[in-house]
């Protein structure tokens, strides 16, 4: 039994980009604190006994930036992980893999985080066997061409649009950072054309009349855009049952 006379103990802190990522990892935790701040949301739940703080950042390295700020200014983590889906570069990826990458490259290729597995993240001993590379970019890579070309230029396995920027931000905090990535699409998938359009920074609402405006235009998008919510789904389970071994390991 949690003693709430006592001051609680520094959380483990996620950052999601959509609702998606979140939604397994946030159903699992059941009812949850809620912080409203200036322009994200913070919840506050536990795993097991282990205290956590999640939070839905937006797409984006400037939004992951801003919500990663927030929650440690404001919560005060022991460590920061920036949850949520990824693209396949490498081709041996395959759709619901959950990796951690030991290393973080920037839209310019530098790499600006490398992962040392043990010692104060005990779970990372035995999963990173076989590391790998991870870059962040500014906008989705649809097709298997131009991820061929990013994998050819970068040598980085997998892509997001936010966990170099929540690095950086942990970094400069001097807390523990971890990228934790669902594969949503493998390197030999040509994403629908309509995903680049709901990946941009807006609101729920907005992204709901993307939708309609792209099936409009597009009848077949309706298909497709109802294969990748069920991929999502998959990727979201698979993501909450490797976030919540985590939280219970990690310290």
């Amino acid at each position: 039994m949690k003693n709430d006379t006592q001051p609680k103990p520094p959380p483990l802190g996620i950052i999601f980009a959509l609702p998606i990522e979140a939604h397994t990892f946030e159903r699992r935790l059941g009812n949850a604190t809620k912080y409203q701040g200036q322009k994200s949301v913070i919840y506050e739940g536990y795993v097991s006994d282990h205290l956590v703080v999640w939070t839905i950042s937006g797409v984006g390295r400037q939004a992951a930036r801003d919500a990663a700020q927030l929650m440690i200014d404001g919560h005060q983590p022991h460590t920061l992980i920036s949850a949520g889906f990824a693209g396949a570069l490498a081709p041996d990826l395959e759709h619901g893999a959950v990796l951690i990458p030991t290393r973080i490259l920037d839209e310019h290729h530098q790499c600006i985080h490398t992962l040392t597995p043990g010692g104060h993240i005990p779970f990372l001993a035995e999963k990173t066997g076989n590391p790998k590379t991870l870059i962040t970019v500014d906008s989705v890579i649809t097709s298997k061409e131009k991820k061929a070309q990013l994998r050819q230029e970068s040598h980085a396995d997998l892509v997001d649009m936010e966990s170099a920027a929540v690095a950086l931000v942990a970094q400069n905090a001097n807390v523990q950072f971890l990228a934790v990535r669902a594969i949503s699409d493998t390197s030999e998938e040509t994403l629908p054309p309509e995903v680049s359009r709901l990946s941009q920074p807006q609101s729920p609402m907005h992204r709901f009349g993307a939708a309609l405006a792209a099936i409009t235009r597009r009848p077949a998008a309706i298909t497709d855009l109802w294969k990748l919510w069920e991929q999502g789904m998959s990727c979201s389970r698979t993501l909450a049952d490797r976030l919540e071994q985590i939280a219970q390991t990690i310290h």
